[in-house]
C-alpha cells in the first residue's frame, strides 16, 4: 500500500472516530500467508484500532490488528467501484471509503461509524 493512502486512511480514521480509534500505524507483525498452496511467513506493517467505548460485543479498549496487507487486498477489491480508483491516486479518500476498506480488511467484523 503506497504510504500516503496508508497515513490518509488513519487520519481520515482518527479525525472523523466515534467509537474506534487509531492506536498505532508504525508496529509490524509476522503473519502466515497462504498463497500457492502453501503456507509463506511474512512481516508487513499493521494498522492498529481501539475500541475507545463499550460497543456491541466489544469491550472499551478491545484492540483489532489489522495487517498492511489485508488493507492492500480490501483497496484492490474496492477499486472497481466507479470514482474509489481515482479517489485513491489523488489521495482524496472519503470516510464510506475508509469505513470500506477497514470493513473488508476486518473479515466485515468493524463498523467504524464515521462522523464528522
Amino acid at each position: 500500500m503506497k504510504e500516503a493512502l496508508y497515513r490518509q486512511l488513519a487520519a481520515t480514521i482518527h479525525e472523523c472516530r466515534t467509537w474506534v480509534d487509531v492506536l498505532d500505524t508504525d508496529r509490524t507483525g509476522h503473519f502466515m500467508l497462504h498463497s500457492g498452496g502453501g503456507l509463506h511467513p511474512i512481516r508487513c506493517r499493521v494498522l492498529s484500532l481501539v475500541a475507545r467505548t463499550a460497543h456491541g460485543a466489544y469491550p472499551k479498549g478491545h484492540v483489532w490488528d489489522i495487517p498492511e496487507y489485508l488493507l492492500d487486498r480490501a483497496v484492490n477489491s474496492l477499486k472497481r467501484r466507479p470514482g474509489f480508483k481515482e479517489r485513491c491516486r489523488l489521495g482524496t479518500l472519503s470516510m464510506q471509503d475508509a469505513e470500506d476498506i477497514i470493513h473488508l480488511a476486518s473479515h466485515k467484523l468493524i463498523h467504524l461509524e464515521l462522523e464528522l
